[in-house]
């Protein structure tokens, strides 16, 4: 029978926490569960709330860590997990309630390492109850579609939050986790499995967002693009073998991203930087991490940015498992 670990990430976080937990509690299927908490430093009473809430399960493991942000404490928790499967999931996210045994299920019926649904929203104000009725919806069992250019995919466009998605632990140990030099967790990781595995879509809903939550990082627009941008950057210079199709469209993407950010928020015109950095990228005329990294400034001059300190964080566990690049 698998084993999966639910490593769930959480930063004052605490309002939310009942939806969390309902979601966990109900997941469906014929699997072992353990469930990793990593509190990041909360100081709203998210652990406490945490605690109470779970007072009574069983195969549960909290981390309590000093706030080091989102991509520090996935590793964390994905160090701490001793499962076949790993299953992310935001501190506020609710997952529907045959989310895991769906992904569980695209894996095996597609041979790739790791499956990825959509999401839906719940209200906080309607309560837990509501939302749960939302969660507990049936959805068709249709067949998982393979991505054949999974990495080409996930360059011009991020594909899944944590909450998303399910991978054997081996995959998610062999390519790194997050990369521990980027604020935000979502995108790295998602560029290291992409470049690595193959991705199952599956056509259904697989977790309930907040509608709105104020303090979320997908609310800071600048952060947001920065760490998109900035995870490319390092992607294609920890890739030194990467084609160089792979690095023109990933310089594509972020020039792009940074330009149409540049003109809309800050009011920058034709004859900036910033465009004649997209065009140079358009014609092929410059490429490389250090052309992506540039496009990060623009978003440090929008507002307040949370930059990473150079990286300390322990490397993963891989139990000396390789998996082979991706064709992408």
């Amino acid at each position: 029978m698998p084993r999966v670990s639910y490593v769930v990430t959480i930063y004052n976080k605490a309002p939310y926490l009942p939806y969390l937990i309902e979601g966990l509690a109900r997941q469906a299927g014929e699997f072992e569960r353990e469930h990793i908490f990593v509190n990041d430093g909360s100081t709203d009473g998210s652990l406490a709330v945490l605690l109470d809430l779970v007072a009574n399960w069983t195969g549960v493991k909290i981390i309590d860590q000093p706030n080091r942000g989102p991509s520090l404490a996935m590793n964390a928790g994905i160090r701490a997990a001793s499962g076949d499967f790993i299953k992310p999931v935001d501190g506020d996210d609710m997952l529907v309630f045959d989310a895991t045994r769906g992904l569980l299920r695209a894996i095996d019926r597609s041979g790739c390492a790791l499956a990825y649904g959509a999401g839906d929203e719940y209200r906080l104000d309607e309560g837990p109850g509501r939302a749960a009725e939302k969660a507990n919806r049936p959805s068709a069992d249709r067949d998982p579609v393979v991505d054949g250019n999974t990495l080409g995919t996930s360059l011009r466009r991020a594909q899944t939050t944590p909450s998303a998605w399910l991978a054997r632990a081996d995959l998610v140990r062999a390519t790194g986790g997050c990369d521990p030099g980027v604020f935000i967790q979502d995108y790295s990781i998602e560029l290291r499995l992409a470049r690595a595995a193959q991705f199952a879509r599956v056509q259904r809903c697989v977790y309930l967002a907040p509608a709105a939550a104020p303090g979320r990082m997908s609310e800071n627009a600048a952060q947001t693009f920065h760490d998109l941008n900035l995870a490319l950057a390092r992607f294609v210079a920890s890739e030194p073998d990467l084609p160089w199709r792979a690095r023109r469209l990933a310089l594509r993407r972020a020039s792009g991203r940074a330009w149409h950010f540049a003109h809309r928020e800050a009011g920058k015109g034709y004859f900036s930087p910033h465009f004649r950095r997209h065009i140079f990228a358009i014609l092929g005329l410059s490429q490389g991490a250090a052309a992506i990294e540039a496009t990060c400034a623009i978003f440090r001059e929008a507002g307040p940015i949370r930059l990473m300190a150079a990286p300390v964080d322990a490397p993963l566990e891989d139990k000396g498992i390789r998996w082979s690049a991706s064709s992408n």
